[in-house]
């Protein structure tokens, strides 16, 4: 009797492990999606493949498109807040087509590098951090090794340097690795306003 009770107890452990093994091998993340002025984001695609189902971030989706600007988003994974083109427009021409400028790669590489944080970073957890501190500012390092100031004001989430500050106008929308959050604006160099 003993060996059929090993027989089946060996068979229970086959089917077991081959059903976790399996498990696993279906098992996806769900994709997230959400909406922003009638166009749906979606966790399943890049970052850039975001951006180009919508013509409201042609201008940075440009930048973030440039073959030579590809380690902007390089990392395994990473939180960006971008500006919309109703920022762009604000500028008047001559200044956005000079900003704009493939020969002008190093000044876009600096403004963005500004406005991405490796790892995900949801508007939970800034507003979280920002309830333990009492108010007091949040600072994330960025890709440029600077800090990026978070702090509330009013209802609204703002991103501030020295001499800036940004309001966060939408927030938590999915890319495949990590999030974006769409703000009023950049900093942009002086010369470059």
């Amino acid at each position: 009797m003993k060996p059929i009770q090993n027989y089946f107890y060996a068979l229970a452990v086959v089917l077991f492990t081959t059903g976790a093994i399996a498990q696993n091998m279906t098992k996806t993340d769900p994709v997230i999606k959400k909406e922003y002025q009638g166009v749906v984001f979606s966790s399943d695609k890049s970052l850039v493949e975001n951006l180009e189902t919508s013509d409201l971030f042609s201008y940075s989706n440009a930048i973030l498109s440039n073959p030579n600007l590809k380690e902007l988003t390089a990392e395994d994974s990473y939180t960006i807040f971008l500006a919309p083109d109703s920022f762009f427009n604000k500028m008047d021409k001559e200044e956005r087509e000079a900003f704009l400028a493939s020969s002008n790669e190093y000044v876009q590489k600096q403004v963005l590098n500004t406005f991405i944080i490796p790892g995900r970073l949801d508007s939970r957890s800034m507003m979280y951090e920002l309830e333990k501190r009492d108010g007091k500012p949040l600072y994330l390092k960025t890709l440029n090794g600077k800090n990026l100031g978070v702090k509330m004001k009013g209802k609204n989430l703002v991103l501030f340097d020295s001499d800036h500050q940004v309001k966060i106008k939408d927030s938590d929308f999915y890319h495949s690795k990590g999030f974006f959050h769409i703000t009023d604006g950049y900093f942009m160099p002086e010369s470059e306003k």
